[in-house]
């Protein structure tokens, strides 16, 4: 009987990993689909998705970390703190070539073949949740190592996530 509760508790867990997976990835494609036209010359798209992507993701596992699969993966969780190590700094240098991207070219220069007004609106679109995922992103990324170590310490000494 305990194992059908453990396999039921993997099945469910499972299934909402790759719901939030799922929404992460919907998400990331509702944020970028207005920046994704013919006239629209927008050099940073991998970037804005990993932003969405990774903000999304990671703030899922900061608050929600007991109810994930990686609540009881001791070796996981300690690989993922090394590993966001350069993930941070991979984030931080995107950010800071799509900060410098705006100020040398412009934040209407992928828009340049759009009218004025709808180049205005998406530049303005596309510079606010850039920064909005991107320092969201970062900021995540930061904390969430902490946030692991706390869990394998947590479930190490007192038995739980």
């Amino acid at each position: 009987m305990n194992k059908e509760v453990t396999g039921s508790r993997f099945k469910s867990l499972l299934a909402l990993d790759l719901l939030f997976l799922f929404f992460a990835g919907a998400l990331s494609v509702l944020v970028v689909l207005p920046l994704t036209g013919r006239q629209v010359d927008y050099p940073y798209l991998v970037e804005n998705v990993v932003f969405v992507l990774s903000f999304v993701l990671v703030v899922r596992y900061l608050f929600f970390l007991p109810q994930s699969l990686l609540a009881k993966l001791q070796p996981v969780k300690v690989g993922l703190v090394f590993v966001s190590i350069p993930f941070i700094f991979y984030l931080i240098d995107c950010f800071h070539g799509f900060r410098s991207f705006a100020e040398v070219e412009g934040i209407y220069y992928p828009m340049r073949e759009l009218p004025a007004a709808k180049a205005q609106f998406l530049g303005n679109y596309m510079y606010r949740e850039m920064v909005f995922f991107g320092t969201g992103a970062i900021v995540a990324a930061i904390l969430f190592p902490f946030r692991l170590i706390i869990s394998v310490w947590t479930l190490a000494n007192r038995g739980r996530a």
